[in-house]
C-alpha cells in the first residue's frame, strides 16, 4: 500500500526536530524542513511497549525493575502480521532490554515521584513567529506527597547513530520545555528533574543551568524567524 504524504501548509515542528535544525550545518537545514513539510502519514504507533513500561515503572512506588520483565514477556507474545510490526517488535525488545538494565540510573532523580502520560495540548505547544512547536513531554513528573508537577521526561527512540541526541540538542529540548512549563504552571523546577532520555544511546541530558540557557535562548528565536520565512518556498 502506498504511503500517504501529508503537506503542511504552515510550519509545524517538534522540539526534537527544532533542536536538530538549530545544530545542523546550513546545507542540511532545508532537508530537515522538507521532511517536515512533506511528511508521511503514520500507519502505526511505534515503541508502544517501551513507552508503557517506562510509565508503569515511574508510577510504581517501589520502582520495581521487574516491570520491564513483564513487558518483555508481553511483547514477545505479541502476534505481528507485517514487516513494519516485526521491525517495531524487534526494536521495542531492544529498548526494553536497555531499560531493564539502566532504568535505576536513568530515573534516579524520581525516587519520590510518580508519572502521568503527557499533559494537555495547551501546555505543550508554543505558537510563535507563525511556527507551531510541539513540546509534548512523554511523562509529567509529580511529587508523591504534594501531587504538584515537578518535572518531565522527553524520550528519543532513534536507532541510527546520526539521529541520536547530542548534548547541545538535549539541552535545547529540556531548556525550552522547562521554560514553557514553568511559565504555564507558575512554578520553578529543579533542572535535574527535567530530562531528555535517548534510549539507544543510554544518555540522560538534564536541563541547562540558567547562564547556559540565557546564552542559548536567542538561537530559538532566530530559528523560529528563519523557519517561518523559508517554509512557503520549500519544494518537494
Amino acid at each position: 500500500m502506498a504511503k500517504q504524504t501529508i503537506i503542511k501548509e504552515n510550519p509545524v515542528i517538534s522540539v526534537i526536530s527544532l533542536s536538530r535544525y538549530i545544530t545542523a550545518e546550513n546545507n542540511k537545514k532545508e532537508k530537515i524542513l522538507k521532511k517536515l513539510k512533506f511528511s508521511e502519514a503514520m500507519l502505526y504507533a511505534r515503541y508502544s511497549s517501551p513507552r508503557s513500561a517506562i510509565n508503569e515503572y515511574l508510577k510504581d512506588k517501589d520502582k520495581r525493575i521487574e516491570v520491564f520483565d513483564e513487558f518483555i514477556q508481553k511483547e514477545k507474545a505479541r502476534v505481528v502480521d507485517n514487516s513494519y510490526k516485526v521491525n517495531d517488535q524487534k526494536c521495542s525488545l531492544e529498548c526494553l532490554d536497555i531499560l531493564k538494565v539502566n532504568s535505576p540510573l536513568f530515573f534516579a532523580p524520581f525516587k519520590n515521584n510518580f508519572s502521568k502520560r503527557r499533559l494537555k495540548k495547551q501546555f505543550t505547544h508554543i505558537y510563535t513567529y507563525g511556527v507551531d512547536v510541539s513540546l509534548s513531554p512523554d511523562y509529567a513528573i509529580y511529587d508523591l506527597e504534594s501531587k504538584k508537577l515537578k518535572g518531565f521526561v522527553k524520550l528519543n527512540f532513534s536507532k541510527k547513530p546520526k539521529d541520536r541526541l547530542t548534548y547541545q540538542q538535549g539541552q535545547l529540548i529540556t531548556g525550552l520545555i522547562k521554560e514553557h512549563l514553568e511559565e504555564q504552571f507558575d512554578t520553578t523546577f529543579d533542572r535535574k528533574m527535567c530530562i531528555a532520555l535517548d534510549i539507544y544511546a543510554s544518555k540522560v541530558i538534564v536541563a541547562p543551568e540558567e547562564r547556559t540557557w540565557i546564552k542559548d535562548r536567542p538561537k530559538l528565536d532566530n530559528a523560529y524567524n528563519e523557519i517561518s520565512r523559508v517554509w512557503p518556498f520549500i519544494q518537494k
